[in-house]
């Protein structure tokens, strides 16, 4: 996201937006690179006028490469002006550890790495805490041997935000759910066990509609079945309740028009 004012924003919130810019200047740089020389593979070929319409995407790539250098000068002045801050990277390889710089000398320029930008600005200690085993011997020759022991717990940007993701879906299928009251699952006799808050309503319209409709056709004969529906719309009704922490009859009155019109689109 872009920052209006370096001058408040953190670390980290600096660095994740160098890294946006650096990866979307890549792109555009290697697009650039691509198409000129499509462009001078087109003219060799004597084949001029079809270069011509590649030229408006090589300027767009030109553009993007210009922006993405304008807006990180400001982040890189605020980094200078600070006097720099902690940085760290991890090296995507199998195994691969973690450095305080991408110079560190047992690196390569083919090397490639994750810009570990929610560590920006915490105090190395911390850093190499979280990196155990991972932490490089060349950038934190001061590591403790006890704590180089332990397993790594760092995560790339690209897995914290894949965890992000994985929890706001697991948020957003809780809020669809429901359960008993006492969070075991919601089964019921006419409609097995129920699981999300939709086929609750649904059901609990369904199962006192049907009722109703029964009580009228032959109270005495069905007498059992309609027991059983009005005992499932119940679980339902208590299950709604304890989700939203709502009364019983507060639920009742709102349900009620749903139970109606169920009735007379079923069964009336």
């Amino acid at each position: 996201m872009p920052i209006d004012d370096p001058t408040t924003a953190t670390p980290s919130e600096i660095d994740e937006e160098l890294a946006r810019l650096d990866i979307e200047h890549a792109e555009a740089n290697d697009t650039l690179t691509a198409l000129t020389a499509r462009v001078q593979r087109l003219v060799n070929d004597g084949m001029a006028e079809y270069a011509t319409e590649l030229r408006p995407r090589i300027e767009q790539a030109r553009q993007t490469i210009a922006e993405c250098e304008a807006a990180a000068r400001p982040l890189d002045a605020e980094f200078e002006r600070r006097g720099g801050w902690t940085r760290a990277w991890l090296v995507l390889n199998t195994g691969g550890h973690v450095h305080r710089t991408t110079a560190c000398r047992i690196c390569f320029p083919s090397t490639r790495f994750a810009w570990l930008t929610q560590l920006s600005g915490h105090d190395e200690a911390e850093i190499v805490e979280q990196a155990g085993e991972a932490a490089c011997t060349e950038c934190y020759p001061s590591a403790p041997v006890d704590v180089r022991k332990r397993p790594s717990r760092i995560k790339t940007p690209e897995q914290l935000a894949r965890e992000a993701e994985k929890a706001e879906r697991a948020k957003a299928k809780a809020a669809k759910a429901i359960t008993a009251p006492d969070g075991t699952p919601l089964r019921t006799k006419g409609y097995g066990q129920i699981e999300t808050e939709f086929t609750a309503r649904r059901s609990y319209a369904d199962a006192l509609a049907y009722a109703r409709h029964l009580s009228r056709a032959d109270i005495a004969r069905h007498r059992d079945t309609i027991a059983d529906y009005r005992e499932d719309a119940q679980l339902i009704l208590a299950a709604l309740a304890a989700k939203h922490g709502r009364t019983e009859d507060d639920l009742r009155t709102e349900l009620a028009p749903k139970v109606e019109s169920r009735w007379k689109r079923e069964y009336k």
